[in-house]
């Protein structure tokens, strides 16, 4: 009894553990990857070294990387109503939504009676900034305006 139960459990041990031929066609179907052969590594040629010295540039040219933007802004057209104004760089305008990165503001100010004079120091990259200004009351929508350098030049006067 104990033969054939030993001699049936390694029939079915055989039968299971064979496996068939799966994997040897997946194996048939992998292409060898040839790895190219590296040429021996020759001296290298010492490189060139360029000192600054050695750069050219226009007269025009003055390196400086940063803007001076003179900005003033309006007075407050009532004693009523507060207005608010955010200036700043990052924004996007999509099918007339303007969305605005509150975190890329240069200034937030609340316009007083009387105008207000500031000096904003941009990188060259920021070439043109946007203007809220909003009116603290309920269900105010915001006044939108947008300084470009290339029409503005470095001088900004908002106004209502």
């Amino acid at each position: 009894m104990k033969t054939t139960l030993i001699t049936l459990v390694l029939v079915t041990l055989t039968m299971f553990g064979c496996g068939g031929d799966e994997a040897d066609s997946e194996e048939s179907n992998v292409v060898p990857q040839e790895i190219p052969a590296t040429s021996p590594s020759t001296a290298s040629q010492p490189q060139a070294v360029i000192s600054t010295s050695e750069l050219i540039s226009t007269p025009e040219f003055n390196f400086i990387s940063v803007v001076k933007l003179q900005l003033t802004l309006p007075a407050s057209p009532t004693e009523e109503i507060n207005y608010f104004i955010n200036i700043c760089t990052d924004f996007s305008n999509e099918n007339d939504v303007v969305t605005i990165n509150y975190k890329s503001c240069k200034l937030r100010a609340r316009l007083t009676r009387q105008q207000q004079q500031f000096t904003l120091s941009l990188s060259v990259t920021e070439q043109v900034l946007i203007a809220q200004i909003w009116p603290i009351e309920n269900d105010a929508q915001p006044i939108t305006t947008y300084w470009h350098i290339a029409a503005s030049g470095n001088n900004w006067q908002i106004t209502f």
